[in-house]
C-alpha cells in the first residue's frame, strides 16, 4: 500500500474519531476547509461516499464504517512495524533486571551476563536469585527465568532451552561404594534428595532410562535439603549420588569432579522458560538479551 494511502487511512480514522470536520481540523492543526477538501479527494479516489455530513449529523456511511474499522487495524500494524524496525536499529541501553533460580543463576546466567554487559556498556544489568518458582509478577523484574512451564496470567512466555536430569557422584564416593549395576541398585546407595519447601516432602522417586524404557526408582535419602546447591556441594564432597540437572553439573563432569552414573541414561526432561510482563515483550533490551542467551545456552554444555 503506497504511503499516501496509509496517510489517508490515518487521516480518516482521526476524522471519524474526532466526530466532526471542525474538531478533526483542530486536532490536526489545520483548517476545516483543508480537512473537508482532503475528505472529498479520498471519496473521489475511492468512488464512494464515506461520511454523511449535514448541519446536525456527522457519521460514516456503511463504506466509511468498513474503511474505518479496517483502517484502525492497518494503521496500528504499520505503527507497530515501524516501531519494531526503529527498535531493531537501537542498541540496548538503560537497565534490565533479571530473575533466575539460585543454582542456574550462579553457574550459567551470571557468567553470561558478564560477557553480555561487556558487549553493551550502556546497559545496566541486575541479577536477582531466588528459590525455584519464588519470583513472581509482583517483583520489579523485566525477565524471569523459570525451570518448568510457569503459570503466570497476562505474561509472555518463551522457551529458551531444554535440559535433562542425570545421575552423578564424586569419584571418592564411587571408589568407596562402587558403581550401581542397574537403576534399581540405587535403592542400596546413599542418595542425595531434594525436599519441597514448606511441606518438606522428599523427592525420592527418580525416573531414569532412555527413549524406549524408563524406570522409576525409590531411593534412600541419606541426606536431603530444600537447596539444589547444597545437594550439589554434598555430591562434590562424596556424600552420595545426586539426581541433578545436566546444565548444573556439566562443568564438574567435564573436569572430573563428578562422574556420570549410567551415562547412556537420562532422567526427566526440564524446559527453561523466560517469563516477561507483556509490556516488556517488545523491549530492545529484553529481545537482545533473550536472543543472545538462547545462543549461549545452545553452545554451552548441559542443554
Amino acid at each position: 500500500m503506497p504511503y499516501d494511502e496509509i496517510s489517508d487511512l490515518r487521516f480518516f480514522t482521526m476524522l471519524i474519531e474526532a466526530g466532526s470536520v471542525t474538531a478533526a481540523a483542530r486536532s490536526m492543526g489545520t483548517s476545516p476547509a483543508v480537512t473537508s477538501r482532503r475528505l472529498s479527494r479520498m471519496e473521489e479516489r475511492l468512488g464512494s461516499s464515506l461520511v454523511v455530513r449535514t448541519t446536525r449529523h456527522f457519521r460514516p456511511t456503511e463504506t466509511g464504517r468498513v474503511l474505518y474499522e479496517r483502517g484502525v487495524q492497518i494503521v496500528s500494524d504499520v505503527d507497530k512495524l515501524e516501531d519494531e524496525i526503529a527498535q531493531a536499529n537501537q542498541s540496548p541501553q538503560g537497565s534490565l533486571n533479571i530473575g533466575a533460580p539460585v543454582e542456574l543463576g550462579r553457574r550459567q546466567i551470571a557468567p553470561f551476563i558478564e560477557t553480555f554487559s561487556e558487549k553493551y556498556p550502556k546497559l545496566s544489568l541486575s541479577l536477582a536469585l531466588a528459590g525455584e518458582g519464588l519470583h513472581d509478577s509482583t517483583d520489579c523484574l523485566d525477565v524471569i527465568l523459570r525451570l518448568g512451564m510457569p503459570d503466570t496470567p497476562g505474561a509472555i512466555v518463551t522457551l529458551l532451552a531444554t535440559t535433562r536430569r542425570v545421575l552423578c557422584a564424586a569419584p571418592s564416593y564411587i571408589e568407596r561404594r562402587s558403581l550401581p549395576q542397574t537403576p534399581h541398585d540405587l535403592s542400596k546407595h546413599d542418595c542425595l534428595c531434594l525436599r519441597r519447601h514448606k511441606t518438606m516432602t522428599v523427592l525420592n522417586k527418580w525416573v531414569i532410562g532412555d527413549d524406549e524404557k524408563k524406570d522409576i526408582v525409590t531411593v534412600h535419602s541419606r541426606l536431603s535439603s530444600t537447596s539444589c546447591e547444597i545437594i550439589h556441594d554434598w555430591a562434590l564432597s562424596g556424600r552420595g549420588i545426586a539426581y541433578k540437572l545436566l546444565c548444573d553439573v556439566h562443568h564438574d563432569i567435564e573436569s572430573g569432579k563428578l562422574a556420570r552414573i549410567f551415562p547412556d541414561l537420562y532422567g526427566e526432561k526440564t524446559d527453561l522458560y523466560a517469563v516477561m510482563p507483556s509490556r516488556q515483550h517488545a523491549s530492545v533490551n529484553v529481545r537482545t538479551f533473550l536472543h543472545e542467551l538462547r545462543e549461549f545456552l545452545r553452545n554451552t554444555g548441559g542443554f
